[in-house]
């Protein structure tokens, strides 16, 4: 498609502005124009990427209509003519290859290594030529330089078959880095196992036994000693043993080291849950297996292992001296649960029977030895080598979510060993978010993102282990991206605002942090250029969808050189469409020193004078964020506010506590007790709607999804006389039937948490029900299975509740995929608040 020429700072301004300006004539949204397939929207550009050598820009877009929704199609929108910017699609006429701007440089930065298509490529800076270096049939990855100083060659290498390889790239000569085998070593004859009876009994009796075995034994002897002093032999054989399996295995840019990651190899046969599907195309139910319940999956303990492939040795990295490693942060919560009579009478019970004496001695029992404190198992988050090759960095995280280690192996100690760079202990837990590490280019010095001080920050740590706090504020810091020769690093920050999103640069030399944006919007992701000038972003706002610009990344100041708008992909129906830009308000809590960040959606005051009726929208996943400056993952809701609107509703969207933007301290606010500070900030903000607004206090709605529909069922339960009508969609019902990795950090789990599991759980409340509830779920839901749903509609009709609706989805799974099953679920929400609030 052929895009606007209008000038950078006028297409900009056009593209942030609302699409009501936009076009004429306009259209009042519909419930059936918002829940058709969002093509009519836009189909936005996705996944952004440079070519290597700069001159094109790749990326992709989802194909259009109901058939081609679920394929997507790339694009190119090449750079040499300023301000002409035609995407052209990628086809099979013209296939390319294009490489992309992924891959390892050497020292210089004039050759880089590529990955495409499962074969590796090597691209010339100085002359824009790619050779194809592989073409085979497996699949080469993660090709690197290696930066052995003392090699007369470049060499490069790469990983295949599960094994490391490493070639000259002069000769092509190639050699296996090492000989990895997880079974258990040979054993020396002297360590074997005791003949048996007829074993012995042959030797003493015929001395060719003997002899054999005498020859066997040179044999082997002579074998190992010449392997050992072979050169050009493979290093090796490293035994790892038969019971373990690999994880992952790092091979060190220097090529004398391995870091592996190894698990048990016997798998968990953990219980999973099952989903039947009804709607097939046999006509017969087929059962889907889908995920295990919170407290019922098991995780996977690794263990570290260094391999010295000059010495070859093995060196074991145990995680005994890990700070705080064989502590139980949860002890006090199991000796709680035991001196509680409710939750240890059975167990005590059970034992008023049993004698307290041994029956043959007559003796007091003795008593059972206390087990040795053992480490507790850990997760493996990631490895890291330094330029050099020198030392590793790995990221570790305790089974039981509440600490956080960065550990370093130093390779050039003559007894490497694990030293703790960084740890962060969270009594509540660890963020699944701000886990970014790595080395600072060509240096020795580690980089990391922790939330220590309540937000997310940047640090550094020098090998001597000076730490650093690079930026500090009430702001969250994600995406840092480091330029080649260390000067700077990019970074985006909601510093201005907390629903802003914007990308900054900041100096490592002089420590200024400078906005390179100013959009006032969203700056989604961003890609560096291949030789730093530029950037692309994916920028969107409240009601512009995301699209592609090009920036300047050391602007002329004299110039003020706006974005250039790469892509747009906007359609003139939804430009026509009038849609209201909520305001972004920060209300005051009255349980926190920080506001509650809201999205207030207002009816016409002069058509709609009052009082107003409210309905409160509860976004999901707990730890998100929506009342930000960003087009939302919840469109077609944001949309319906409109139409509320204009029906004189009142709509209010707060970011409640658990969601993401706010900090550590905001978003564990819910541990142990989901639900119950989330109530509180809602509450905050409708009586900021009646007293500042004019809502009618008496017709309070809500509404959400996932977490969201949580929410309704907590609120309806928990505060009948607040709301009198809600619609609960894909609702986690009782989270003992949740998953694992996402309950169990809030919630620890059910057999050490019954009571937080108790009183955070819907089901428990159900009995609180007064208003009129509807239900909406999913039958082909992986996520919140269908399950949860169906056990709360059994306990609703064993409590005799009136008022209440299920309506299932047979073909949908957690996000609803047809028109038709979204119009059919937004029609029964707003015939719900129509009818019960208006």
């Amino acid at each position: 498609m052929k895009l606007s020429t209008i000038p950078a700072l006028v297409c900009l301004s056009l593209f942030i502005a609302s699409p009501v300006a936009l076009a004429q004539p306009q259209t009042q949204p519909t419930l059936k124009q918002i829940t058709a397939e969002p093509d009519w929207i836009a189909r936005s550009p996705t996944n952004p990427r440079w070519l290597v050598d700069g001159s094109a820009i790749k990326f992709s877009q989802r194909r259009q209509g109901l058939v081609g929704r679920d394929f997507s199609d790339d694009y190119l929108i090449f750079l040499s003519t300023p301000d002409i910017f035609i995407p052209v699609p990628i086809t099979p006429e013209n296939p390319g290859p294009y490489f992309l701007n992924r891959g390892d440089w050497n020292n210089n930065h004039t050759l880089r290594l590529l990955n495409n298509a499962g074969d590796i490529f090597l691209f010339n800076a100085s002359t824009s030529a790619t050779t194809q270096l592989t073409k085979t049939t497996a699949r080469e990855s993660s090709a690197m330089f290696l930066a052995d100083k003392r090699s007369l060659f470049v060499r490069f290498a790469y990983w295949r078959d599960s094994n490391w390889f490493i070639r000259n790239l002069d000769s092509g000569w190639e050699n296996q880095a090492a000989d990895i085998r997880y079974q258990d070593a040979p054993k020396d004859e002297a360590e074997g196992d005791e003949l048996n009876y007829l074993e012995q009994q042959q030797r003493d009796l015929f001395q060719i036994i003997t002899l054999e075995d005498q020859r066997e034994e040179m044999r082997e002897d002579d074998t190992k000693a010449w392997r050992d002093t072979n050169p050009t032999a493979v290093p090796g054989p490293f035994y790892l043993g038969k019971d373990n399996r690999s994880i992952g295995a790092w091979l060190s840019p220097s090529g004398n080291h391995i870091l592996v990651a190894t698990a048990p190899k016997k798998r968990p046969s953990d219980p999973t849950d099952t989903m039947p599907d009804y709607i097939t195309d046999d006509g017969y139910v087929s059962i889907h297996t889908v995920r295990s319940k919170v407290g019922h999956h098991t995780q996977t303990p690794v263990q570290l292992t260094l391999l010295d492939l000059k010495a070859e040795r093995i060196i074991e990295l145990p995680f005994t001296n890990l700070p705080t490693i064989n502590d139980d942060p949860l002890a006090w919560l199991k000796e709680a649960n035991a001196d509680d009579p409710e939750e240890a009478g059975d167990a005590n019970e059970s034992k008023t029977d049993e004698s307290d004496t041994d029956e043959s001695t007559d003796e007091p029992k003795e008593e059972p030895k206390e087990e040795t404190t053992k480490p507790r198992p850990v997760s493996h988050m990631g490895t890291r080598w330094n330029d050099a090759g020198t030392i590793a960095a790995v990221m570790l995280k305790s089974h039981d979510n509440k600490d956080r280690w960065i550990v370093l192996v130093d390779t050039t100690l003559e007894e490497p060993e694990l030293t703790t760079a960084h740890h962060l202990r969270d009594d509540a837990w660890i963020n699944w978010a701000f886990n970014d590490f790595g080395f600072i280019p060509a240096t020795n010095t580690l980089w990391y993102l922790s939330e220590e001080t309540n937000f997310s920050h940047l640090y550094t740590r020098t090998h001597q282990g000076t730490i650093k706090q690079l930026t500090a504020g009430d702001f969250e810091v994600t995406s840092p991206t480091f330029t080649h020769d260390a000067s700077f690093v990019y970074l985006r920050t909601n510093q201005n605002h907390p629903g802003i999103k914007e990308l900054q640069q900041l100096n490592l030399t002089t420590g200024e942090l400078k906005a390179i944006t100013k959009l006032a919007g969203t700056v989604e992701s961003f890609k560096i250029s291949p030789d730093e000038s530029q950037a692309i972003i994916t920028y969107s706002n409240i009601n512009s969808p995301p699209e592609l610009f090009l920036i300047d990344l050391e602007p002329n100041p004299l110039l003020q050189t706006q974005p250039k708008q790469l892509t747009q992909t906007v359609t003139r129906e939804f430009k026509n469409t009038p849609l209201q830009t909520p305001q972004i308000i920060a209300i005051p809590s009255t349980h926190t020193d920080q506001p509650i960040y809201t999205r207030l959606y207002l009816p016409d005051s002069a058509k709609f004078e009052g009082p107003r009726p409210l309905v409160l929208f509860s976004h999901g996943a707990g730890y998100l964020q929506h009342a930000n400056y960003q087009w939302s993952y919840y469109k077609r809701e944001h949309m319906y506010h409109t139409i509320l609107t204009n029906l004189g509703f009142i709509v209010i969207a707060p970011d409640f506590r658990a969601s993401s933007g706010y900090g550590r301290d905001w978003r564990t606010a819910i541990y142990r007790k989901m639900g119950y500070p989330e109530l509180e900030d809602f509450k905050d903000a409708i009586n900021y709607a009646v007293e500042n607004h004019n809502a009618d206090p008496n017709n309070v709605g809500i509404y959400g999804g996932s977490y969201g529909g949580f929410m309704t069922l907590m609120a309806m339960f928990l505060e009948p006389e607040t709301y009198k009508a809600g619609a609960a969609l894909r609702s986690v019902t009782d989270w003992a039937h949740y998953n694992h990795g996402y309950t169990s950090n809030i919630l620890n789990t059910p057999d050490i948490d019954p009571e937080a599991y108790k009183i955070s759980s819907p089901i428990n409340h159900a009995e609180g029900l007064q208003g009129h509830l509807l239900m909406l779920h999913g039958l082909q839901d992986n996520n919140v299975v269908a399950q949860d749903i169906i056990r709360l509609t059994q306990r609703l009709i064993e409590l005799e509740k009136q008022n209440w609706e299920l309506a299932l989805a047979p073909i949908e799974p957690h996000g609803y995929h047809e028109p038709s099953s979204w119009l059919d679920q937004m029609r029964r929400i707003h015939k719900l608040f129509i009818t019960e609030l208006k």
